[in-house]
């Protein structure tokens, strides 16, 4: 079975980044195994976490919901979509998870970035 993100080394700017590869349908087990990973990466450690859904095909209910109960356990969240699908795969997340942790949705990966830069510790 083909990836369907990858997670990027930590830079020095302490922010997790994964990018989901193009056409992905992203099922339960791709959002489990994606959260194990960064939880892996962090040491359970609550991460500041950039989402690039932007080439992703789809993402389940139960995936949105995986990555819904994981997000309150993030520092803050970018989701960068591009496209009116990504767009609603994000606003969609957003509105069912209601993650209690700084969350937002952006269409531009700098503005993005610079957003969670200050939630870095």
């Amino acid at each position: 079975m083909e990836d369907t993100h990858f997670w990027e080394p930590f830079g020095s700017d302490g922010i997790a980044k994964i990018r989901y590869t193009a056409g992905a349908i992203v099922t339960e087990d791709d959002a489990r195994k994606s959260v194990a990973e960064l939880f892996a990466l962090t040491s359970g450690k609550p991460a500041v976490v950039f989402v690039d859904i932007r080439k992703a095909k789809s993402v389940s209910r139960e995936a949105r919901a995986v990555f819904g109960e994981a997000a309150n356990r993030y520092a803050a969240l970018a989701l960068l979509a591009d496209s009116l699908p990504t767009q609603v795969i994000a606003n969609f997340f957003i509105g069912l998870s209601r993650p209690k942790v700084p969350t937002q949705m952006f269409t531009d990966e700098e503005k993005a970035l610079t957003w969670l830069r200050r939630y870095v510790a």
